[in-house]
């Protein structure tokens, strides 16, 4: 039985760069003034670290009170429009016929309103966030998990980032990333597969390969 496993941000959705403005733009009204190229640092990364992380450096509020705030600057941009069309493309080729996951380094709760938000959520079997496991990406243990529930015997992971793909790779499974400007091809090398473009017939071709 196939799988494919789907990470959210920068993968699936456009959200990387409007999620790191919306950090800046917290933390400044806070106090903190920081580059935008700092928040790199951060993709794929959980946000419950991301959140321990500044509250050394400035006073916060506690994680569910930074996480509303951070949804209200950001709200305007969660639609279908910030969904990159490739990914898009494929999960609703995908549906019905191979069974879809979406695996995200961020909380259960922002994830379903991220997926929620966009219209897609229907699209998955299963969805989980970083904290409903022990130890979040990098670990393989969500992955892991996320296909267990699902009973998958081939499985493609598709992610974004160095630390999605590590935390696929640690699962002992096929990793494609894709390529979408946040990364050099080298830091997305340890992927099995560096793509520019997700296309649904390739990836099927590839289950075959498995």
């Amino acid at each position: 039985m196939f799988g494919i496993f789907w990470d959210c941000d920068g993968t699936l959705m456009d959200t990387e760069k409007s999620y790191a403005y919306a950090w800046k733009d917290f933390l400044l009204s806070k106090g903190l003034d920081l580059p935008i190229e700092d928040f790199d640092k951060f993709v794929g990364v959980d946000d419950r670290l991301v959140h321990q992380q500044f509250s050394n450096l400035v006073d916060l509020d506690t994680f569910e009170s930074t996480m509303d705030e951070l949804h209200k600057i950001m709200r305007v941009d969660f639609s279908e429009k910030i969904l990159f069309k490739d990914a898009l493309n494929c999960i609703q080729i995908f549906n019905g016929e191979i069974l879809q996951a979406c695996v995200s380094a961020a909380p259960k709760e922002v994830l379903n309103f991220k997926l929620s938000d966009a219209k897609i959520v229907d699209y998955f079997e299963f969805v989980i966030g970083g904290n409903e496991v022990v130890e979040n990406k990098p670990s393989g243990e969500i992955y892991k998990k996320a296909i267990e529930t699902l009973g998958t015997d081939k499985n493609i992971i598709i992610e974004d980032s160095p630390t999605g793909i590590q935390s696929g790779k640690d699962s002992g499974n096929f990793v494609i990333a894709i390529d979408r400007g946040m990364f050099t091809h080298d830091q997305l090398s340890e992927a099995d597969l560096v793509i520019d473009k997700l296309n649904p017939e390739e990836i099927k071709t590839l289950f075959k390969t498995l």
